[in-house]
């Protein structure tokens, strides 16, 4: 879909972040594990209609929606020297008010007119930035990418929301000790963690099971799979909590280790879509949720009638997006796949006994 991820049984029942900005047709950094090299083209060129797209689409919407910049390839890659087509994204955000996620490995964050467009928008709440590492140790993986110091030297000198994204996160690759890699994080100034674990096709296991020898199936269609290390992501999210950073996991179903919303909407008043993650803090609160509860309970998401005076681009996308999550929420093969913490059971959504161990052993700490 144009400015839209497609719905899939992960994406629309996880994710609050689904309408993207691609201004690159490819990425020069040529990470080995990047998620994205199975879906956009190999050879490197702009995507100059997206300028137009996203300024008629910007110009009509009389909401607070996010739209993420980039998710295919990194939007202020060395080519955007030249084209500055995220630069004229951003002005465009700007001028009609539009919330960017800004998502890059790039230190050009640092430099203008990119760092003064930056705080310029971060002025009004328009703009949050996201650096990618996947350690500050190693770089096996991401050769071509600036160091992640260098990245995180260029993070700690705007004025936005600063988010690292451990992305992707491979333990015994990423860092040694927890602790020791959160405070080094707090030194930049970073404000929040977001993990997400690595995630590859069966066939590439042997570059990366050196590292760690756990992994489970991730696509229901396919053959990926990513690390499982529940008790390590446990550490990151209490290290965090020792030293003030807001955390959060992208697509790990560990909604209990979260204390932050994964894309940094918090940040940015940006309206957001009902997940998984809304069900499991409602269940929190009640013991069940009936199926036919799930439309009154989303009602104050954006969701059901509230997309009706949006631009028909982003209408379409969401409503496709609403109803693969409600058709993803009533079978229990992807509810019970997707995170530990709920089950399927009678028509209903209920919190899964290792929730409900989770729930006992809060309310016995307080």
């Amino acid at each position: 879909m144009e400015l839209a991820i497609n719905p899939s049984k992960i994406i629309s029942t996880l994710c609050y972040s689904i309408f993207r900005l691609e201004p690159y047709t490819s990425c020069s950094f040529s990470c080995s594990y990047c998620y994205a090299r199975w879906y956009r083209e190999e050879r490197l060129g702009v995507n100059r209609k997206v300028v137009g797209i996203f300024s008629k689409v910007a110009r009509k919407l009389d909401r607070r929606i996010a739209f993420r910049l980039a998710t295919l390839s990194d939007p202020l890659q060395d080519l955007e020297e030249k084209a500055k087509l995220s630069l004229k994204l951003m002005r465009i955000a700007e001028e009609n008010e539009v919330p960017i996620v800004l998502n890059t490995k790039s230190d050009r964050i640092s430099k203008n007119p990119w760092r003064e467009q930056i705080n310029r928008m971060a002025k009004n709440n328009l703009i949050v930035v996201q650096v990618s590492i996947s350690s500050l140790k190693n770089f096996e993986f991401e050769k071509k990418a600036p160091k992640a110091e260098k990245r995180l030297e260029a993070l700690s000198s705007i004025e936005a929301p600063r988010i690292v994204r451990l992305q992707p996160f491979l333990p015994n690759y990423s860092f040694d000790e927890a602790e020791e890699f959160v405070e080094k994080l707090k030194d930049y100034g970073v404000d929040q963690l977001t993990v997400e674990m690595l995630r590859i096709v069966k066939s590439e296991l042997s570059a990366y099971k050196k590292y760690w020898d756990r992994w489970n199936d991730y696509s229901f269609e396919g053959d990926l799979i990513k690390a499982e290390a529940p008790e390590k992501l446990e550490e990151l999210s209490n290290a965090c909590k020792k030293y003030g950073i807001d955390f959060a996991l992208c697509k790990e179903g560990l909604f209990n280790l979260e204390t932050a919303n994964c894309c940094g909407f918090h940040y940015l008043d940006a309206e957001i879509r009902p997940t998984l993650r809304e069900v499991y803090r409602e269940l929190l609160k009640r013991k069940k949720i009936r199926f036919e509860e799930l439309n009154e309970i989303f009602k104050d998401y954006l969701f059901g009638e509230k997309l009706n005076s949006l631009p028909r681009l982003v209408r379409k996308a969401l409503k496709y997006h609403e109803k693969t999550l409600i058709r993803n929420l009533k079978k229990k093969e992807v509810v019970e796949r997707l995170t530990p913490l709920v089950k399927v059971e009678d028509n209903a959504l209920i919190l899964s006994k290792y929730a409900q161990s989770i729930q006992r052993e809060d309310s016995n700490t307080v």
